[in-house]
């Protein structure tokens, strides 16, 4: 069983994350930031692009819950910021916004990363 508070799985997210952004999909950013809202920003991607996604994120493997919960503490910081803390000026950008706040999480951990 994962640590509840494991956030094992994230690089992964990112990857069908970049993979759906390759595919041409798009979300609109105030629809992704309403899911981080409501803490199920995990399920409603994966329950709406599950075909496309490699990986489940289903409970089985990946906590979603930690998951949802690394999200959901971005949320009320990001609404109207996006463009100027991410450099996402398109409305339709959603995706894009995941892949950021998954790169700001590898920014503030890799101060104690060493080669």
């Amino acid at each position: 069983m994962l640590n509840s508070k494991s956030l094992k799985g994230i690089g992964l997210l990112q990857l069908e994350i970049l993979h759906l952004i390759s595919l041409g999909k798009k979300e609109r950013i105030e629809i992704i930031e309403e899911h981080i809202d409501e803490g199920n920003l995990i399920e409603y991607i994966f329950n709406k692009y599950q075909d496309e996604f490699s990986i489940a994120f289903d409970n089985e493997v990946y906590g979603n819950e930690a998951l949802n919960l690394y999200f959901k503490n971005y949320s009320g910081h990001i609404q109207g910021n996006e463009s100027r803390k991410y450099g996402i000026m398109n409305e339709d950008d959603g995706l894009l916004l995941i892949s950021a706040l998954i790169s700001d999480k590898i920014e503030h951990s890799a101060t104690n990363w060493t080669n």
